[in-house]
């Protein structure tokens, strides 16, 4: 175990562990899953479906490649829910989902029949992710403010 002074993120060996490895989460998403999923997921089916300048595409790149990631990925993991009897929340976000596909492509894409085994795998990926990305936000803000106020200040955190 090592000692206090050695632990830059925490006092505490255990939130230094889990915010090291939130860090790595995030940096993974950045630098290593956002470009693979550009190239293997957003290229392909903007090419296959010949989607253009659908979303600020002249204006703000990154933005748009983030919409129509989200898109894509909700596409592919939600098609096998499209026709199953879903109730409250879960049915408003199935049936919203395929609803702005519709407005948006002015047709009905089922983006699972055209996708890989790679590229559903990966959008399980990102979303298992992101929610660890989002939801290290609340330990961190715990962390700082809550638990060890005057450490994350000392380190300018």
């Amino acid at each position: 175990m090592p000692s206090p002074s050695m632990l830059f993120l925490s006092p505490n060996a255990y939130w230094h562990y889990g915010l090291l490895i939130w860090g790595l989460v995030m940096f993974s998403i950045l630098l290593i899953q956002l470009p693979v999923a550009y190239f293997s997921i957003v290229r392909p089916f903007d090419k296959k479906f010949e989607i253009r300048q659908y979303t600020l595409e002249k204006g703000i790149f990154y933005l748009s490649f983030l919409i129509r990631l989200f898109n894509y990925v909700s596409g592919i993991l939600l098609q096998p829910y499209k026709g199953r009897p879903l109730k409250g929340l879960a049915k408003r976000f199935v049936e919203g989902r395929f609803n702005y596909q519709k407005s948006v492509y002015r047709k009905s894409i089922n983006f699972r029949a055209h996708a890989s085994r790679f590229q559903i795998g990966l959008c399980y990926v990102l979303v298992v992710s992101t929610v660890i990305m989002f939801g290290g936000l609340i330990p961190l803000l715990i962390h700082n403010f809550i638990l060890y106020p005057d450490f994350a200040a000392a380190r300018g955190g």
